[in-house]
């Protein structure tokens, strides 16, 4: 009976053998369907992977686009569509990381549609932000797929090593008994050691095919996943509905990488006659073909002028042309408009610079009118003779615009102005204009005679503007100051007033071009009377008076001796 049984223990080993093989052939079966149904995981991963690198590009090419509509709607568009597929990622696998990408996903397109609300000057840091933003999401994308495949390895080939090993345990361990049955027995029974040897030798045999097996199988699945790591590196910016958007774009769009073309854009055909047919070819043949050496820059192709802008993308390089040919003409319009402008200022300047004369010699004249006979010949000649220097005043007014004399800045065809002599003899002039306004008038002299380099008519320009500006704010009656003082080597004029003032947010403004409050005003005086000043090297501006009102100080340099 016990011969019986040792006789078996053989049979046994194999059968032994036998089940252990199965067992593996059924766990690496098992785990194979387990890494097939993990493979949709990776299929997900790498669709939102590839929906980035998309959404990055698009970022790229809105970032130059001039014409950013439908650019910034389909943007919004795949914003919200990138948070779509990370909640649906975190609800179908529900890992730790597939939440942390949801999340992720969902700040960023917050980001994104705060893009379309922001100012120009504010788009750059936003685009600059989600740039980095997505970048970071490619990583932590990344980061799921190594984790995932990590684990899936490890599992697998923790049981496989498992099994291997308690197989080849129990294996020898069969085999170390079969030997020593086998030397026990052979004595008695060459058929049961024959047999028993044949058996180990069977057994041996279906372990060494099994491993095989194993072996293959592993490579296998090894190859799968190596195959969905390089799918996430052939993904590209392909499909129709990116290649609408594209084409809808209003600029010419070149996509190049390693040196040649991977997109042209319906406007280019339109522009250039660049279609797909150029897909593979160099870009600079293409270049060289429309006109231009691939730099950024203007270009010229038949009668349109275009402009090159290129983007370093992180696969591909785009080319932006635009047309700028219109652009160019508005700039030619506005030039024109700029010129025609300069001429409507000049004119409203000589209008200006003609009425003040006019405005003297009609109030003289108006005077000696009303005072026929009763003005004595002393005034009578003085009056006339303002009339006369008024006359030749808008003579050389007239002159200086025409070209017919030598002027320059400082009025060199004038002799200068004495004070306070010069400014008495003025304000001497417009005396009955005030009293009539029933304004009334002191002058301060000032302690010494003061030559400044300015010319009479100039002089004569800023004091009556100054002066005019004063008498009109006073229109109930009031108070004009004038003083003189020297100051270094400037002479100091101030014209104050008791008037209402003027407020310190428009002490500026009121000195430019056409700026004016008054009925009827032509907005020129103040500016013109700055411009002059700032000729003769001195300056004017406004202040506060110690009547209540304003005050205008005009700073002209002393003439040198």
């Amino acid at each position: 009976m016990k011969n019986k049984f040792l006789i078996f223990l053989p049979l046994l080993f194999s059968i032994a053998v036998f089940i252990f093989v199965c067992l593996n052939f059924t766990n690496s079966t098992i785990l194979g369907g387990a890494i097939e149904k993990e493979s949709s995981f990776f299929a997900d991963i790498g669709s939102f992977k590839a929906e980035l690198d998309s959404l990055d590009g698009f970022i790229q090419v809105y970032e130059k686009s001039e014409d950013s509509t439908v650019l910034n709607e389909f943007i919004q568009e795949n914003f919200r569509s990138l948070s779509r597929d990370a909640a649906f990622i975190k609800e179908e696998h529900g890992e730790h990381i597939s939440a942390k990408i949801a999340d992720f996903a969902e700040k960023i397109a917050e980001n994104g549609e705060r893009l379309q609300e922001t100012s120009a000057e504010e788009r750059p840091m936003i685009i600059s932000a989600l740039r980095s933003d997505i970048s970071r999401l490619k990583d932590l994308t990344d980061l799921a797929a190594r984790q995932k495949l990590g684990v899936l390895k490890g599992s697998y080939f923790m049981w496989q090593d498992f099994i291997n090993k308690t197989v080849l345990t129990i294996s020898s361990i069969f085999l170390l008994i079969t030997l020593v049955i086998t030397f026990l027995l052979v004595g008695k029974s060459r058929k049961i050691s024959k047999f028993a040897a044949l058996i180990g030798i069977e057994d041996n045999a279906s372990v060494d095919v099994a491993a095989e097996e194993i072996k293959k199988l592993t490579d296998a699945k090894n190859a799968e996943f190596d195959e969905l790591g390089k799918k996430f590196a052939r993904e590209q910016i392909v499909g129709k509905r990116k290649e609408d958007l594209l084409n809808a774009i209003p600029e010419g769009l070149l996509t190049a990488s390693a040196g040649s073309v991977t997109f042209v854009n319906k406007t280019m055909k339109e522009w250039f006659g660049v279609d797909g047919s150029s897909i593979g070819e160099e870009v600079k043949n293409i270049f060289t073909r429309i006109g231009t050496d691939g730099s950024e820059g203007k270009f010229i192709n038949g009668e349109e002028t275009y402009q090159l802008l290129v983007s370093q993308g992180q696969n591909e390089t785009f080319y932006i042309i635009r047309n700028i040919t219109k652009s160019e003409e508005l700039s030619s319009k506005l030039l024109n408009s700029e010129r025609l402008a300069s001429i409507g200022e000049m004119a409203a300047r000589i209008t200006h610079e003609i009425r003040n004369p006019l405005n003297t010699i009609k109030m003289n004249s108006t005077y000696l009118l009303d005072n026929v006979g009763k003005t004595d010949p002393e005034k009578k000649q003085q009056l006339l003779s303002l009339v006369v220097n008024e006359v030749e005043r808008l003579e050389q007014i007239t002159n200086k615009y025409m070209g017919m004399v030598n002027y320059n800045k400082n009025g060199a065809t004038e002799s200068g102005v004495s004070l306070p002599a010069d400014l008495i003899e003025f304000l001497s002039f417009h005396l009955p204009e005030l009293q009539k306004r029933n304004i009334e008038l002191s002058v301060g002299k000032g302690g010494e005679q003061l030559s400044i380099s300015l010319s009479t008519s100039s002089f004569k320009e800023i004091m009556l503007n100054l002066l005019k500006n004063a008498w009109e704010e006073l229109e109930n009656g009031g108070k004009i100051a004038v003083n003189i003082a020297k100051n270094g080597s400037f002479a100091v004029i101030s014209v104050e007033d008791s008037g209402r003032g003027i407020p310190q947010s428009e002490r500026e403004t009121i000195f430019k071009n056409f700026y004016t409050k008054k009925p009827g005003g032509t907005g020129i005086g103040l500016s013109h009377s700055r411009k002059l000043a700032t000729e003769a090297g001195g300056k004017l501006y406004a202040g506060d008076s110690a009547l209540g009102g304003a005050a205008f100080i005009l700073e002209i340099p002393l003439k040198r001796k």
